[in-house]
C-alpha cells in the first residue's frame, strides 16, 4: 500500500513538516516498504527548517504472501482509549482492500504480534532465513575487525590473528568488503585504507588467508596465461583458432572457465558447429573427453547468459518502479545498493531508445531519473571519492593532468588512502582495466605528495 501523506510538528522547533506515513506494508506491492524498515528509517522525516529527523509513532502491519508472513507491532501511545484488536483490525481492513480475495490464506487470520519495531525486524530476518545465530556470528565478525582495525601495532595485530584464525573464513572476508565499501561512501577512506593493511596482514598470516592467497594467485595467473594465448590470436580470431584452444584445454576445467569468461562472444552456435564436426572426425578414443570438454563449455555459456540476464531483469524491474513511483528520491536513497553499473547500462540504453523512438514524455522521465541517480551518487561520495572518479572517467592523459593541474593543493594524503581502498575494491572484482587506468593515476598523485 502507498504511504499516507499527512503533517506533522517537528520535535525540535514545532514547524509543520509533510510527511509520508506507512501503517501497512505489503512486500509483494512495495518492497520500499521493507527496505525502509530493515534499514531503521521507516517513518522517519527530517525538517526541513531545523533539520531535526523526526521518528513518526504510528501502528504497523507488515505482510510477505511469499513466507506467508503477517506481524502487527501497535505501540502503546498510539491506542488513545482504543484496543489493540481494533487497530489491527482495521490495518487489516485496510491491507485486505488492496489485495485481490483469492489471496486471502488461513494464516492472516491470526496475525503474529510484536512489542517493539525491533522484534518485527528480527521476525522479518528469520523469514528470510536470518536465524538469531547468524546474527551473532556476524556481530562476532564484525566485532573482531574493529579489533584488528584499531591494533595499536604488526605484532598485537598478528597476535589478534593467531587468536582468532578459526574464525577468520569467507564470511569474515565478505564482511571486511563489504565494510570497505561502506566506509569509502561515506567519506571514511582512511579507515578502509586501515584495512587493507589488515588484509594484507590475514592474507599472509591467516590459515584460510594463506589458502585464499595462494588460490587467487594460481587464478590469476591461469587467467593472464589464457589472456595472453587469446592476444597472440589477434583480433582476426577465428573460431577454428576457438575450437583449438578449448581442445588444448579440454582436460582442464580452469583454464576453459577463463577462456569462456574472457570471450564468451566468441561461443556462439557457428562454433558449437564446427566443434560437433570436429569431434565427429576424432579418433574415437577422444571423443569422451571433447564431449565433456564441450558439455562443460556450454554449461559455462549458460551460466553467464542466465546470471546476466538475472541481473538485466532485476535492473529492469527496478526502473519501472522507479519511473511508476510518486516519490523516486526516496525509493532511491532506499535501494542505494541497485545502482551500479549495470543500472546505469540498463537506464542509458533506456534513454537512447526513447530518443530513437522521440518518445518526448518517457525521456524527460529518464533524464529525471538519470539526473537524482547521478545526484545521489555524487552526495554519497566523499570530495576525495568524487576527485578520484573524475580523474578515472578523464578522455584522455590531457584532461587527467589538467584536472590535477586545476585542483593542485586542494586535498592531502587522505586522496592516496581514497585511491588504495578502491584499488582494492577493484581488484577484488577482478577489473583488470580499470586498475591498470588507477596504477596511472595514483602515479601522478604520488609525484604531487
Amino acid at each position: 500500500m502507498p504511504p499516507a501523506r499527512t503533517t506533522i510538528r517537528c520535535n525540535q522547533c514545532g514547524q509543520p513538516v509533510p510527511a509520508d506515513v506507512r501503517t501497512v506494508i505489503d512486500v509483494q506491492s512495495d518492497p520500499q516498504g521493507k527496505a525502509l524498515l530493515m534499514s531503521g528509517r521507516l517513518n522517519m522525516v527530517q525538517c526541513p527548517q531545523c533539520g531535526f529527523v523526526n521518528r513518526i509513532v504510528a501502528p504497523l502491519l507488515y505482510h510477505d504472501a511469499e513466507k506467508q508472513l503477517l506481524v502487527a507491532h501497535v505501540p502503546g501511545e498510539v491506542l488513545r482509549g482504543q484496543t489493540e484488536e481494533k487497530v489491527i483490525g482495521d490495518l487489516m481492513n485496510d491491507l485486505t482492500r488492496s489485495l485481490p480475495k483469492e489471496a486471502f490464506r488461513a494464516y492472516m487470520f491470526n496475525p503474529k504480534r510484536t512489542l517493539t519495531v525491533q522484534g518485527l525486524v528480527d521476525l522479518v530476518m528469520q523469514g528470510d532465513g536470518i536465524t538469531p545465530e547468524m546474527l551473532e556470528q556476524q556481530k562476532k565478525r564484525v566485532e573482531l575487525l574493529q579489533q584488528l582495525i584499531s591494533a595499536p601495532s604488526p605484532d598485537a595485530m598478528l597476535a589478534l590473528i593467531q587468536q582468532h584464525d578459526s574464525a577468520i573464513d569467507s564470511s569474515f572476508f565478505q564482511t571486511m568488503r563489504l565494510m570497505a565499501g561502506r566506509l569509502v561512501q561515506e567519506g571514511r577512506p582512511d579507515i578502509a585504507s586501515r584495512m587493507v593493511v589488515v588484509q594484507d596482514m590475514l592474507l599472509a598470516h591467516s590459515t584460510f588467508g594463506q589458502a585464499l592467497a595462494q588460490q587467487q594467485s594460481d587464478q590469476e595467473a591461469t587467467v593472464e596465461e589464457v589472456a595472453q594465448r587469446l592476444q597472440s590470436l589477434g583480433e582476426q580470431a577465428t573460431h577454428d583458432d576457438f575450437v583449438a584452444l578449448v581442445v588444448e584445454y579440454a582436460a582442464d576445467p580452469e583454464r576453459l572457465q577463463a577462456l569462456v569468461g574472457l570471450a564468451r562472444p566468441a561461443f556462439d552456435a557457428t562454433f558449437f558447429q564446427k566443434f560437433a564436426l570436429f569431434i565427429g572426425q576424432a579418433a574415437a578414443a577422444d571423443r569422451p573427453g571433447l564431449e565433456k570438454a564441450r558439455d562443460f563449455v556450454i554449461k559455462l555459456t549458460e551460466t553467464i547468459d542466465e546470471q546476466l540476464q538475472q541481473t538485466v531483469q532485476r535492473t529492469a524491474q527496478f526502473l519501472q518502479v522507479l519511473l511508476n513511483s510518486p516519490n523516486p528520491d526516496d525509493m532511491l536513497e532506499a535501494n542505494a545498493d541497485l545502482i551500479d553499473e549495470d543500472f546505469m547500462a540498463v537506464l542509458t540504453a533506456n534513454i537512447q531508445e526513447a530518443e530513437r523512438r522521440r518518445d518526448a514524455a518517457n525521456l524527460a522521465r529518464l533524464q529525471a531519473i538519470y539526473e537524482k541517480v547521478v545526484a545521489l551518487l555524487r552526495s554519497q561520495m566523499s570530495p576525495e571519492l568524487s576527485f578520484l572518479n573524475d580523474l578515472m572517467a578523464a578522455g584522455d592523459e590531457l584532461e587527467v593532468d589538467r584536472l590535477l593541474s586545476l585542483n593542485k593543493g586542494k586535498f592531502d594524503e587522505t586522496l592516496l588512502q581514497t585511491v588504495a581502498a578502491v584499488e582494492q575494491m577493484l581488484a577484488a572484482q577482478g577489473q583488470r582495466q580499470a586498475l591498470e587506468r588507477l596504477a596511472r593515476i595514483r602515479n601522478k598523485l604520488n609525484s604531487l605528495f
